[in-house]
């Protein structure tokens, strides 16, 4: 007589066991908001700070690897990463990593070692540089520009989000990271060195892509700012933040003197 794995005592309970098991998972998987699954899948950003590395990777595997890396110290005087706020802080560190594949990228980074930079970046990598331990790929670097023309210094956005507030306030500091999440529900991050120096960093969201090109431009100048923010209630998403601070204005207060 054939037995039934199934007809066991008790089988039935373990199967049903495991199909719930299995379906919590993929709940877990897929509930999540748009926004906190999408962020680290397509992004472009802006760093800015001090170029302290550069450099080969991996050399004796020259063959199958080609890539470059490269550090930036976010900021002015910073060293380690102190981090508040709603983002996620793989997608920002300090020293802030990113890697490379182009020769002629090597060569002007090297004459670039001790200055003020502004590395453009993207994530994901391309796929020659999965090797790399920087999750960003290097698009351009320049130099800071405390020349750049603006129209104006202050610039008030808006927050389009129904997540209740809970406080306001300002923040004086630089603005040291600015990315854009290009998928279908676009959002735009920024991080903030707080005070002129130091390694307190605080993490804001906005709404207005007004207010991020501003912040752009606040990045590429190395200029002290004041952000206006709203803190605002959030459901817990897998980075486990309760609240999430939306920038409303930023007002520009001063450029640093840079070389």
């Amino acid at each position: 007589m054939m037995i039934n794995k199934y007809s066991f005592p008790g089988g039935s309970t373990l199967l049903l066991s495991w199909f719930l098991i299995l379906t919590l998972v993929f709940l877990s998987l897929f509930s999540v908001p748009v926004n906190s699954r999408s962020l680290i899948i397509d992004t472009k950003g802006y760093a800015s700070g001090q170029l302290s590395r550069v450099g080969r990777q991996n050399m004796f595997n020259r063959a199958l690897n080609t890539a470059y890396a490269g550090e930036v110290l976010l900021g002015h005087e910073s060293a380690s990463f102190i981090s508040f706020g709603s983002l996620p802080q793989n997608l920002v560190t300090n020293p802030f990593q990113f890697c490379f594949e182009k020769e002629d990228f090597y060569e002007t980074l090297e004459e670039l070692i001790g200055y003020d930079v502004v590395i453009e970046y993207k994530t994901p990598r391309n796929n020659t540089l999965l090797s790399c331990t920087a999750i960003n790929e290097l698009v351009d670097v320049y130099l800071i520009d405390r020349n750049i023309p603006l129209e104006q210094s202050h610039l008030i956005g808006d927050i389009r989000t129904f997540e209740p507030e809970v406080s306001y306030g300002v923040e004086f500091g630089r603005i040291t990271n600015v990315i854009k999440n290009k998928n279908a529900v676009r959002s735009y991050f920024m991080t903030m060195q707080i005070g002129e120096s130091g390694n307190k960093f605080r993490h804001f969201v906005m709404d207005d892509r007004d207010l991020y090109e501003f912040a752009i431009k606040s990045l590429r100048m190395a200029a002290m700012v004041k952000v206006y923010y709203s803190e605002r209630l959030a459901n817990r998403n897998i980075f486990g933040h309760r609240t999430r601070l939306f920038v409303s204005e930023i007002k520009i207060v001063k450029h640093r003197d840079v070389e």
